[in-house]
């Protein structure tokens, strides 16, 4: 007898909301790079500056969100129930289940995250006299809350009423074996990066050249007003540009060590892709010193 059922929660417009917003903010920071190739020290290279920074941090946020709606699940078995989502996974034994209802059924409204989008309510709210509640939801529409003696669980599998069925089934059934509580989290591989230390190290040494170059170019910029970029077949500098266009180096160069850096930690989880994660994080250290070694060439 099939005593293990997997449910999903609602992917399809978590998934359309993430795909539009990578690419508009990719197209967003394109545009930030171009227009920055071309601006002159002002107001205006301030924004086109701010623009890329929001989608070098915006960017990597949304593909950890889409890339954890899509390995998200809710696993009810005769031990207990079983929740993941992304890096995030917790065990919860069956005789640690106070209760499992409807959100709309509790006696008190629940308050979902403030900060939230289609594919992912996360977070964590303090429910009115009651405990803390997690949430790991892609929606608010029929949510499931599970109590635990100190923690309460809301989540949104597909066809709720199924899920609230087949848990009472299995309750029915009983329990074979006892199961230890577990609760795992993101930290935790920061946690296993820091303890390996040439890990550690790797990442450290590419953050630490990536702040050089930014602040060299920093430096060269007011002191430099323009800049030659190679020379011509006649041997002779080509036409001087504005030093700010240097800018896009550090920028380049940033985006570069953050896509190694997130590929790298989805590598780094297992034993069998560890070392294509050091090969990322090494990379980003060689693509800084070439553009170390570029910045030294176009000011020599």
């Amino acid at each position: 007898m099939e005593t293990t059922f997997t449910f999903h929660p609602p992917r399809r417009s978590g998934t359309i909301f993430h795909h539009l917003s990578i690419t508009l903010l990719t197209f967003a920071g394109a545009w930030g790079i171009w227009q920055i190739s071309k601006a002159q020290i002002g107001p205006q290279l301030i924004l086109y500056i701010f623009t890329i920074l929001i989608v070098l941090v915006a960017v990597p946020l949304f593909i950890y969100r889409y890339y954890a709606l899509r390995n998200s699940s809710y696993t009810l078995k005769r031990e207990g129930i079983y929740l993941q989502w992304g890096w995030r996974n917790i065990t919860i034994p069956i005789n640690q289940i106070k209760w499992v209802h409807f959100a709309y059924d509790l006696d008190t409204q629940l308050q979902p995250p403030q900060i939230r989008w289609p594919g992912s309510v996360l977070g964590k709210r303090s429910f009115y006299n009651g405990p803390p509640v997690e949430f790991m939801a892609a929606n608010t529409k029929n949510l499931i809350v599970i109590a635990v003696p100190d923690h309460y669980y809301a989540i949104s599998p597909t066809d709720a009423n199924q899920f609230l069925e087949t848990y009472h089934h299995l309750i029915e059934l009983g329990s074979l074996q006892n199961i230890p509580q577990q609760s795992t989290r993101s930290t935790i591989l920061l946690t296993l990066i820091w303890q390996q230390k040439p890990a550690f190290y790797t990442i450290l040494t590419g953050l630490i050249l990536n702040l050089t170059l930014l602040i060299w170019t920093l430096f060269i910029i007011p002191n430099r007003p323009q800049i030659s970029l190679g020379f011509t077949s006649q041997q002779l500098p080509h036409e001087p540009l504005a030093s700010v266009r240097l800018i896009l180096l550090p920028i380049i160069n940033t985006f570069s060590f953050l896509t190694n850096l997130i590929t790298g930690l989805f590598f780094f989880r297992s034993k069998q892709t560890k070392l294509l994660a050091y090969l990322l994080w090494g990379s980003s250290i060689l693509i800084a010193l070439v553009f170390h070694i570029g910045i030294y060439f176009i000011t020599k």
